[in-house]
């Protein structure tokens, strides 16, 4: 198990390989990296991966409230210090996809391409995050879990007995890294910058997808100058998850036409 420490605590890192083409993986709220574990095996020879649990996710440290998506982009950056890597193609879906936006802006020299899964500049009005946190707060982790699970999964996931080993995971979040996260999301609208975000982008949705519509994901990929969009038929908010393999197509298409 790999650590880097940061000023709020223990982050865990997955960095496999060091050479060629520069992967980093930004995973959802309310999962932690191994939402990737069945894209990473699939991979080209010879790719390199970096993942991170986000503070309060995974077996991260939580940490002190008040931190906003910028400062979880600079975690992801700090990752990349750590493992050695200069530029990268950013893969991030959901929340990981807002960071990742966020990092285009704020170090666009370290950003190869993006790709984009399942995410938007606002990720929902502000006070459907303030009554999530307060649901969270009041019934728990496991109570919210049943009704977010439509919300990842389209009907074919839904219908597969490892979805619930994901409501599982789900249900036992840190509860406090939890709502510092929605709580980041409900302060984020870049809306109005997504034209400064130059790096081809491959923007990635699903036909189920009830966190980010399939027009929200068409809107953001319409707003950025240099996006590609994928939209998959029969998955939710997960892709990653729900349909490795073509996830993992799409995803290493992009990146070899974009480093010929």
């Amino acid at each position: 198990m790999q650590v880097l420490q940061r000023d709020w605590g223990m982050m865990h890192i997955d960095r496999r390989n060091s050479g060629g083409t520069q992967l980093v993986f930004i995973n959802s709220l309310g999962t932690d990296l191994r939402m990737w574990d069945a894209v990473i095996p699939r991979l080209p020879e010879g790719w390199s991966s970096l993942r991170m649990d986000k503070r309060g996710h995974g077996v991260s440290e939580t940490a002190p409230q008040g931190y906003g998506i910028p400062d979880l982009a600079g975690d992801v950056l700090a990752a990349m210090d750590h493992a050695g890597v200069e530029r990268a193609v950013i893969v991030g879906c959901s929340i990981g996809g807002l960071i990742a936006q966020h990092i285009a802006l704020m170090a666009p020299e370290r950003v190869t391409g993006l790709v984009l899964s399942n995410t938007a500049p606002m990720l929902g009005p502000a006070d459907g995050w303030h009554s999530r946190i307060d649901g969270v707060r009041l019934n728990g982790m496991g109570a919210m879990a049943d009704g977010i699970l439509p919300r990842w999964f389209g009907p074919a996931m839904l219908a597969r007995p490892e979805a619930r080993l994901w409501r599982t995971l789900l249900a036992r979040a840190d509860t406090e890294g939890y709502i510092a996260t929605c709580a980041a999301i409900a302060g984020t609208d870049i809306s109005t910058r997504l034209g400064e975000i130059t790096q081809p982008a491959l923007v990635i949705g699903g036909q189920h997808d009830q966190a980010t519509p399939p027009e929200v994901v068409q809107a953001l990929a319409g707003a950025l100058p240099r996006a590609d969009l994928v939209m998959f038929e029969e998955t939710g908010h997960l892709p990653a998850i729900e349909a490795p393999e073509a996830f993992t197509a799409a995803l290493v298409s992009f990146v070899e036409r974009i480093s010929q």
